[in-house]
């Protein structure tokens, strides 16, 4: 059975932004309210970005897979998941308050670390796949 690439996204695009906000909500409950203040590191943010690459990398790394599933999985679900616009204003907030620690962990450790949770993805996904 096809569905249609917009149904498919559009729902994917759904899931994945209700879960973002539920992990944020979770988060911010355990390690404060983060994310809303301008004052706090962006835990949640970081988390999800992380998730999100550490999935998209196994869902690329499979290379059999349908069109419907990279739809629906990585331009829906992970598409609604991760939070790149959310990143940049969290770090915008970070400079507008001179808070230079805070903004370069942020940005080195959101890019290295979901650089490392890709590429780890794909790695494992392809060599699980050439079995």
């Amino acid at each position: 059975m096809h569905f249609s690439p917009y149904v498919l996204v559009g729902l994917g695009g759904a899931i994945g932004s209700v879960l973002r906000w539920m992990i944020s909500i979770r988060l911010d409950d355990s390690l404060g309210s983060l994310p809303l203040g301008r004052e706090g590191f962006a835990w949640p943010t970081l988390i999800v970005n992380i998730l999100g690459c550490l999935a998209i990398g196994f869902i690329a790394g499979h290379r059999k897979h349908s069109q419907d599933v990279w739809h629906f999985w990585v331009v829906g679900v992970l598409g609604g998941f991760t939070t790149f616009s959310t990143f940049m204003m969290e770090t915008s907030w970070q400079i507008q308050a001179q808070n230079w620690p805070y903004t370069i962990l942020y940005v080195l450790g959101t890019f290295g670390a979901c650089y490392a949770a890709t590429a780890y993805a794909l790695k494992k996904s392809e060599q699980r796949s050439d079995r």
